[in-house]
């Protein structure tokens, strides 16, 4: 599942290794967002080449949720499904290396497949690994954390069929999917990649490299950040659409993230002693004092 917009630059090598993976039976489902440079010519090459591309022509409606429009044409009879980005390049076991994990797991059980990244620049030459990520992969953190790039991702057809209501205001698409599967099923991280994550200056989210870097783009997001609440919003409408099937203990985590925000003391106690988490131990004490400002 690829949405495109205005990706021509980079598109090709993305499509060609796709059409190059060593898992048969592979169909690719592009959406474009409203492209106006060449992206749609070079998609139209891939259709009238290739009969297991097919594209979708749309609006502009954002990546979050032309991404979701994807998930929702998808084939309801595929048995695997994975997002992917426009500008990246995969091996070519990138699928069958995924499958070969979520196999492992009962068809009946909803599963999501992640991995590390091997982020590179703009021609393809080696930067760095992203980080391996310590923490378990649950609906603790997913409630407060998007800890897994979308272009990683592969989950079962259990996994897909949680999705018959999305949101109207998701704050990515990724984001939502490890949110929704971590509640009702497994999550399996893959500290290996099979992913070419191109750096570059269109990237709409990158990955800020070394120390300093980090800290210097968390504390642009921390004073940048548009008081907008949009964890909060995102936890909410989750409530909304899966609340009722919830078990007692997740209805209680998710109560108390809603729950605390009225009053300083309540929010300065919930930090102290809450039981969501991001994944590393600074991201964890940003949290923490945005949970107390309500920030979140």
């Amino acid at each position: 599942m690829l949405s495109t917009y205005n990706g021509a630059t980079y598109l090709k090598p993305l499509m060609d290794s796709l059409l190059k993976q060593d898992y048969p039976q592979v169909e690719i489902i592009v959406r474009d967002d409203g492209s106006n440079d060449s992206t749609v010519d070079l998609l139209q090459e891939y259709t009238a080449t290739y009969s297991n591309v097919k594209v979708f022509y749309g609006n502009n409606i954002g990546f979050a949720k032309s991404f979701l429009k994807l998930l929702q044409l998808s084939s309801p009879t595929s048995d695997y499904f994975a997002f992917c980005d426009q500008d990246d390049v995969w091996q070519p076991d990138k699928i069958s290396r995924a499958i070969k994990f979520l196999s492992q797991r009962s068809p009946h059980t909803p599963a999501l497949y992640c991995s590390r990244l091997t982020v590179v620049n703009q021609n393809l030459e080696f930067i760095s690994y992203s980080e391996i990520l310590p923490k378990p992969f649950l609906f603790p953190n997913a409630l407060v954390q998007g800890s897994i790039r979308g272009c990683t991702m592969v989950f079962n057809q259990a996994a897909r069929q949680l999705f018959q209501e999305f949101p109207q205001t998701p704050i990515g698409h990724d984001w939502w999917v490890y949110l929704v599967v971590s509640a009702f099923g497994n999550v399996i991280y893959d500290k290996e990649s099979r992913i070419l994550y191109r750096q570059h200056t269109g990237n709409v989210y990158g990955i800020s490299l070394g120390f300093i870097d980090r800290w210097k783009e968390k504390i642009a997001r921390f004073f940048n950040y548009d008081n907008s609440h949009p964890i909060v919003k995102q936890a909410q409408e989750f409530k909304h659409l899966y609340g009722h099937s919830l078990s007692q203990e997740q209805r209680t985590s998710l109560d108390r993230l809603l729950g605390s925000r009225k009053f300083f003391v309540w929010r300065l106690k919930y930090a102290l002693f809450c039981d969501v988490y991001r994944q590393l131990a600074c991201d964890n004490l940003i949290l923490k004092v945005m949970l107390v400002l309500n920030r979140v």
